[in-house]
């Protein structure tokens, strides 16, 4: 697994999102990031947690909607 802790993500919608923690579960990637403003220089006050999808030997992020993952998630990622 790459580690992309520091490495700025981003959405099919566009945002983009710094990453500050990554985390695996259950063979599966998550990242906690923090959503990086227009300017590109400077973060907005939006956190998500995403999740890691591979597909045609690529991979994407969408964001984890799933309540159950998101309070899993929410307990274990902590920022020191």
């Amino acid at each position: 697994m790459e580690n992309l802790t520091n490495q700025v993500l981003e959405l099919k919608d566009g945002k983009k999102y710094f990453v500050l923690r990554q985390a695996a579960y259950k063979g599966t990637t998550y990242y906690f990031g923090a959503e990086v403003a227009n300017s590109g220089e400077d973060f907005t006050n939006q956190f998500i947690f995403l999740e890691r999808v591979e597909k045609d030997g690529k991979f994407m992020v969408k964001e984890v909607t799933d309540p159950d993952v998101l309070a899993l998630l929410a307990k274990n990622i902590k920022l020191d």
